[in-house]
């Protein structure tokens, strides 16, 4: 058996298969519902018990237990290979979520991002996919995606904002928002807690809803039904929204916070740009003329001064005392009296008022 077929293939060897089933045990399988692997696993499993019962009643023998053994070898083997392709659908669809993920990273903006969505749940191997927001306890519809039917979208958007969920009514969007998981809801038409106008609107057999999970609260939900290869969903659906949901969260707060930044740059630019409107009014201030210090262009004995001394200097020819230049300069009296020793040494001077009368020369040759 060839476990690498193409899905349509192994529906087609399993209706065969089953037909061979039925003549054999007498069974009823119907192979015209075998729409799909999942169809086709659940009527090849329950021939293959029909056979092993028939092989039972034989001791091996003879050529109607041999066709039946035979029969069942088929079965087994048809069977291994449409878990193989499920497996290898499912390892594919994996793929895709990322990818799906990873385009909408791109997005703008939440409104862009809730645009988007939908198209990309259909990327995932959807028909139809619907994203509402969650306020309070309602559920409004935001966008929506129906392969080959633009109108089914806009209708069911329509529909969704017109006529909102509301959580306690329809109990499955309320178990997902309780639990923060994804569900299943098989046979919605016939299911009295469902949101009955976007069922019967889109025909909904059965359907998939995750919730979406942003800053620690549900805060949307997204809807899925009709798988691509099949018109149903089942566990494996609900496990795959769940994660895209999860995904998507992330996304959401990457693009609030990138928002949020934009808005913040926005808010000190336009900040910025008012304080230079203000600044462009002003008349422009003359500088205030600044007094020479003959001690900026030194020369002879006071080139020799350290930056300190002459600091002492400069107060030491205003005639204030050691106690005075102290509390002006944060440092000790004694520091001082070495700064003014050292200052009349270098001057080679004897006192402070040599001192001062050296400083006044100098601002006279100036």
């Amino acid at each position: 058996m060839d476990t690498c077929a193409e899905p349509g293939e192994l529906i087609r060897r399993s209706r065969d298969t089953l037909r061979e089933v039925a003549a054999l045990t007498g069974g009823d399988f119907p192979q015209a519902a075998v729409r799909d692997l999942r169809s086709a696993e659940i009527f090849l499993r329950s021939g293959e018990s029909g056979l092993l019962r028939e092989l039972s009643g034989f001791d091996g023998q003879g050529p109607a237990g041999a066709r039946i053994a035979a029969a069942l070898a088929r079965v087994s083997a048809l069977r291994t290979a449409i878990r193989d392709s499920r497996l290898a659908a499912h390892t594919a669809a994996m793929s895709d979520l990322q990818r799906c993920l990873g385009r909408l990273r791109s997005a703008s903006s939440l409104q862009d991002l809730a645009q988007r969505v939908p198209a990309e749940i259909n990327r995932l191997g959807y028909r139809r996919a619907l994203f509402s927001s969650l306020t309070g306890p309602n559920w409004s519809a935001r966008s929506a995606y129906a392969y080959a039917d633009p109108q089914l979208s806009a209708d069911l958007v329509r529909v969704g904002t017109a006529i909102p969920g509301q959580l306690g009514r329809e109990l499955p969007e309320t178990e997902v928002v309780r639990n923060r998981t994804p569900v299943l809801v098989e046979d919605a038409q016939h299911n009295p807690h469902v949101h009955h106008r976007l069922i019967n609107l889109a025909r909904t057999k059965d359907y998939v809803v995750a919730p979406l999970v942003g800053r620690g609260q549900v805060i949307g939900l997204l809807h899925a039904d009709q798988h691509v290869d099949h018109d149903h969903v089942d566990e494996f659906d609900q496990r795959l929204l769940g994660l895209f949901a999860e995904g998507l969260g992330c996304v959401f707060e990457r693009v609030v916070f990138h928002e949020q930044l934009a808005a913040m740059r926005e808010r000190l630019r336009e900040q910025a740009d008012a304080v230079d409107d203000v600044l462009d009014g002003l008349p422009e201030a003359a500088e205030p003329p600044r007094r020479a210090d003959p001690l900026e262009q030194l020369e002879g004995p006071f080139a020799e001064l350290t930056r300190r001394e002459l600091d002492v200097l400069r107060h030491l020819v205003r005639g204030e005392s050691n106690s005075q230049i102290a509390a002006e300069l944060f440092v000790s009296p004694g520091t001082v009296k070495t700064h003014v020793k050292n200052v009349l040494r270098k001057l080679g001077v004897a006192n402070r008022a040599e001192a001062t009368a050296r400083y006044h020369a100098l601002v006279r040759r100036r």
